[in-house]
C-alpha cells in the first residue's frame, strides 16, 4: 500500500470525470485549474468543471490564467509540491521547474496509444479515422508534447456504437483505474517507465470548425465516423437551401447515386455519398432545435434527388 501525496491539475470535463473517479479512493492535497472565463450569450463568468467538482468534494482549489507567466502561482506550487502531480486535460504546458517540483514528477492520463495520436484531440481523431481500438496511456510528463515515458498502457476497444461521449467515459474510467492502481497499490520505487519511440509518433491536433463541413464525395463510412467523432462538438453540417443543417446522428447504408443527392429508403431520409449512402437519424436545422431527421425532411418537403450541397 502506497501512501504518497498528490495534487491534481486539470480543467476540462475529461479532467473532472477523472478527478471524480480518482477521489473515490485517493484524495488530492489540492487542485489547480483554469481561472473563470466569460462564456455563453450573456458572457457570464464560468468556472471550470474541475473547480466545480473540487468545491463539491471539499478539496482546496486554486486558479491560474496563464501558468507559464504566473510567477506567483509557480512559486506557490514549488513551496507546496506533493510527492506527485497529476496533470490531466489541464490546458497549460508544464515546464521546468514545475516538471521536477514533485518528487515523482508529473503523471498524465492521455486517451491514446502513445506515441500515436499525441495532441489535444486523440479521441475525436481516432473515431474519425474509423479505428476499432486504441489505448489509454499513463505517462510521466517531460519537456515535449505527450512524449514522456509510459508507466502503463491498457488497451481500449472502440465499439461500433461509440461516439466521443461514450469513448471519453470509457477512457476516463480505464485511465483512472490504472492510475489509482499505481497511486494506491504500487510503491513509487517500483514504478517502471518505458520510453516512447518518437520515430513512429502521430499527431491529433485540435479540431477546427471547418472540418465539420461534409464532403458528400467521401465514402459514407468516413462521413459517419466524422459524426461519431465531432458530431457533438464542434459539429458536422451541410448546407440545404442556403441554411446550415447540423447532423447529430447518422449511419452508413447501401446506395449508389450522385453524391449529395437526397433520397428515401423505407421512409428513412438518406443522402448518396462517394461510396454508399448516409441514413440520417437526428438533425438540427439552422435556428431550430434538434429533431428527428424524418420530421425535418417532412417539414421542409425535401425532394427526391435534391442536392444537399446548396449554399
Amino acid at each position: 500500500m502506497s501512501n504518497i501525496t498528490a495534487a491534481f491539475l486539470g480543467s476540462g470535463r475529461f479532467a473532472a470525470r477523472c478527478l471524480e473517479l480518482i477521489s473515490v479512493r485517493f484524495r488530492p492535497e489540492w487542485v489547480l485549474t483554469n481561472a473563470p472565463k466569460a462564456a455563453g450569450r450573456g458572457l457570464a463568468m464560468r468556472s471550470t468543471p474541475v473547480w466545480e467538482l473540487a468545491q463539491k468534494l471539499g478539496i482546496p482549489a486554486y486558479t491560474t490564467e496563464r501558468l507559464s507567466a504566473d510567477a506567483e502561482r509557480v512559486e506557490w506550487i514549488m513551496a507546496n509540491a506533493p510527492d506527485v502531480m497529476l496533470v490531466i486535460d489541464f490546458g497549460h504546458i508544464i515546464k521546468e521547474p514545475l516538471l521536477s517540483a514533485a518528487r515523482y514528477g508529473c503523471l498524465n492520463i492521455h486517451p491514446s496509444k502513445l506515441p500515436e495520436y499525441r495532441g489535444s484531440a486523440p479521441l475525436q481523431r481516432v473515431l474519425m479515422d474509423g479505428r476499432t481500438s486504441t489505448a489509454v496511456s499513463v505517462f510521466r510528463l517531460d519537456a515535449g508534447m505527450d512524449s514522456g515515458p509510459i508507466l502503463a498502457q491498457p488497451e481500449l476497444e472502440i465499439a461500433p456504437e461509440d461516439d466521443f461521449a461514450s469513448l471519453a467515459e470509457k477512457a476516463a474510467r480505464l485511465g483512472s483505474e490504472t492510475l489509482l492502481h499505481y497511486l494506491c497499490d504500487v510503491p513509487p520505487e517500483e514504478w517502471r517507465f518505458t520510453p516512447q519511440d518518437d520515430a513512429v509518433a502521430t499527431y491529433a491536433p485540435k479540431i477546427e470548425k471547418v472540418e465539420g463541413r461534409i464532403d458528400w464525395n467521401e465514402p459514407a463510412r468516413r462521413i459517419a465516423d466524422k459524426i461519431r467523432g465531432i458530431g457533438a462538438a464542434p459539429g458536422v453540417f451541410c448546407m440545404v437551401r442556403g441554411k446550415r443543417l447540423r447532423i447529430y446522428r447518422a449511419e452508413a447504408a447501401a446506395g449508389s447515386g450522385a453524391p449529395g443527392a437526397y433520397f428515401t429508403n423505407g421512409g428513412a431520409p438518406c443522402v448518396y455519398c462517394g461510396e454508399g449512402a448516409l441514413r440520417l437519424a437526428e438533425v438540427q436545422p439552422e435556428g431550430k432545435k434538434p429533431q428527428r431527421a424524418e420530421d425535418w425532411a417532412r417539414g421542409l418537403r425535401v425532394n427526391e434527388g435534391e442536392s444537399l450541397e446548396q449554399e
